[in-house]
């Protein structure tokens, strides 16, 4: 049990350290310079020689690697160029909203995914696992920014019946949940599918089990088993 724990923690560390590692390359293979970039082009060369130290730009690539990664473990995610404000406390103000918007995103799918996998594994190759299948596959197909575009702008644009921006007044629990009705709806639409092919190919692998055929050999109902 400690040999399999320390080499899933081993494992865990070494893929934490490849996305930093990919990351870090990402952004060093960016066009531009980040200190016109930050400072803009009329700089003088002695802001540019303090933001260069500050920024470590003049060490090693290793060296600034490690600084990188020193400071993403430890939480600090730097300052925003043109706000000046921590990138940690932006997150962490908007990481309410976002966990907000996955539990109910997922929540409707679930509400919906699993009963149409259901249906579509107790009805094999009929017509009803025919139309949870296309239905499934269509979900699966349509990407939520092209879902959250036309929901926009039937429901918002075209109907008026529901809010466009924000997150609703702080307070209002039913202002904040019209509010969350389309972006959940745009990100729990894709799940949807997944659901349902994930419980349909479950389920039918649980009906041919052995205890599944001896319930209906001793003639128990189906609804039942």
């Amino acid at each position: 049990m400690w040999i399999y724990t320390l080499k899933r923690v081993g494992l865990s560390i070494v893929i934490v350290f490849s996305a930093l590692f990919v990351l870090f390359a990402l952004l060093r293979f960016l066009p531009g310079d980040p200190i016109t970039i930050a400072l803009g082009p009329r700089a003088t060369p002695e802001a540019i020689a303090r933001y260069s130290e500050k920024m470590h730009l003049d060490d090693s690539t290793l060296v600034q690697f490690l600084v990188y990664a020193r400071n993403a473990l430890t939480g600090d995610l730097g300052t925003a160029v043109f706000s000046e404000r921590s990138v940690a406390t932006m997150v962490f103000e908007v990481l309410p909203f976002t966990l907000l918007l996955s539990v109910a995103g997922l929540g409707w799918a679930m509400l919906f995914g699993i009963p149409l996998g259901c249906f579509a594994a107790v009805r094999p190759n009929t017509l009803l696992d025919r139309i949870t299948g296309i239905i499934s596959i269509g979900t699966i197909a349509v990407p939520s920014f092209v879902v959250s575009i036309w929901a926009l702008l039937f429901f918002s644009i075209e109907l008026g019946v529901l809010p466009a921006i924000g997150a609703g007044e702080p307070g209002d629990s039913l202002d904040q949940a019209l509010h969350l009705i389309l972006p959940a709806f745009a990100v729990g639409l894709g799940w949807v599918g997944y659901l349902a092919r994930m419980v349909r190919a479950s389920m039918l692998e649980v009906m041919g089990e052995n205890y599944i055929r001896a319930a209906q050999a001793f003639g128990l109902p189906r609804q039942t088993i």
